[in-house]
């Protein structure tokens, strides 16, 4: 007797688990992707033009270009008019063509739930004799803020032009590449007197990998250029656009193997005879691909062959993997099974899978206007096999009724319940017969 589909009861503490095989063409390659990161110390984080330098400029004062970094209208001093004691250009944060006395820049690589450290050295500055004597006696206030964080107020050495070294502000991030954001808080005074800042750097304790997100629900795609936010469709695009537009990277400490969740394959066999039932059942065990693209923002490039974002990704993974990328697999088996009397029998497979996470990082492109696409994979591993079970186990309640059930029969309406009248040894017409 069979029952087809899944069924609740084959949970049932009482049942019996033996593993049976490893399906074809899934046995241990290599050790999983990535162990789960530790984090336990800082790294360094890259801040583009933390010096100030790029592009190149000759004379100190006003610009419109500062490498790296959103601001309307950098103003900055060479060396020889910083006087910074490494011999560093600065960067001042006041200036007259704009209310706007910021500066940002989104700090790349740097993943949410970091804890990032932004280390910096300050001074109170200017041209030549711009700064009056208040000025410098009662210091210049600026805040920093990262995201996540709170904003911090810091203010220069009060009577002094002295560069004051690393100043450090500590944050959590809320968001991948979190922004960071210097700001003037000075109102009054010369515009060309104010917070000098110089040799901006950073450092993150990366968060720990979270292995609970389920491949149905996988983070949503994101999209940077430059500082901005931008669509995640534009950023797909525009690397789809040429097979060398973009490169994709893996981020391999947050890049794992794992076993997902059991599930039942096939049917449930029910023995209700009284005695052992042997025979061979078929089973079939498929895997299929997820990406945070297709999931969050409806683009369905990646698993797309002819695609150029897949081929940019599978020539990514395949640097960081000693196995290809599978999208899809399908594998059948024949397994022997041997069922007792008054036992179920089923079958659960638990897949090896892998979880990639990465960034197409534009090519050839300034930093202002690099394209950054932040994208999650998830798919069947070559990497651990699967595993299929055959369980067995007492009938429920519900199953042990069905077997004590009566076996289809036809009516017998005349004399159903009447004694047998004699026998049918006697010929035709005798008392035997009816």
């Amino acid at each position: 007797m069979t029952r087809t589909g899944r069924s609740p009861h084959r949970r049932h503490p009482a049942r019996t688990a033996t593993a049976l095989a490893a399906l074809a063409g899934t046995l241990l390659a290599g050790p999983a992707l990535a162990p789960q990161a530790s984090a336990v110390t800082a790294r360094q984080v890259p801040v583009i033009n933390g010096d100030f330098t790029a592009p190149n400029f000759t004379a100190s004062g006003s610009g419109d270009k500062l490498t790296g970094w959103t601001v309307q209208y950098p103003f900055r001093l060479l060396p020889a008019d910083a006087n910074h004691p490494d011999g560093l250009a600065a960067l001042l944060l006041r200036n007259k063509r704009t209310t706007d006395q910021s500066v940002s820049q989104r700090l790349r690589g740097v993943r949410a739930g970091a804890q990032v450290t932004v280390t910096f050295d300050d001074s109170t500055g200017g041209l030549k004799s711009a700064c009056s004597k208040d000025q410098i006696a009662g210091g210049q206030p600026y805040t920093l803020q990262g995201s996540g964080g709170t904003r911090q107020t810091f203010t220069t050495d009060p009577g002094s032009t002295d560069w004051h070294r690393d100043r450090t502000y500590t944050f959590t991030a809320d968001e991948n590449e979190p922004l960071i954001t210097f700001a003037s808080a000075q109102t009054k005074g010369s515009w060309d007197c104010g917070p000098l800042l110089a040799k901006v750097r950073a450092t993150d304790v990366p968060p720990p990998v979270d292995k609970s997100i389920d491949k149905n629900a996988l983070p949503t795609a994101e999209a940077f250029e430059g500082n901005e936010r931008i669509d995640a469709r534009k950023a797909a695009d525009h690397c789809a656009g040429s097979r060398n537009n973009c490169t994709f990277t893996v981020d391999t400490p947050y890049s794992y193997t794992y076993y997902d969740k059991a599930r039942v394959v096939g049917e449930s066999y029910l023995n209700c005879t009284r005695n052992t039932v042997s025979h061979d059942r078929p089973v079939r065990f498929t895997g299929g691909s997820y990406d945070s693209l297709s999931q969050s923002a409806d683009i369905d490039r990646l698993p797309n062959s002819k695609d150029n974002l897949h081929q940019q990704f599978l020539r990514g993974f395949a640097k960081s993997s000693p196995e290809p990328w599978r999208w899809d697999t399908v594998t059948d088996r024949r397994i022997h099974e041997t069922i007792e009397a008054g036992e179920a029998s089923w079958i659960e497979g638990q897949a090896g899978r892998q979880r990639v996470d990465g960034w197409f990082i534009g090519e050839g492109e300034a930093p202002d206007k690099q394209i950054r696409l932040h994208v999650v994979a998830d798919g069947p591993s070559a990497l651990v096999p699967d595993r299929i079970y055959q369980r067995t186990g007492p009938f429920t309640a519900a199953e042990k009724s069905r077997c004590r059930s009566d076996r289809p029969s036809a009516a017998t309406p005349v004399d159903a319940g009447a004694p047998a009248t004699g026998t049918d040894r006697e010929g035709k017409g005798g008392n035997g017969t009816p």
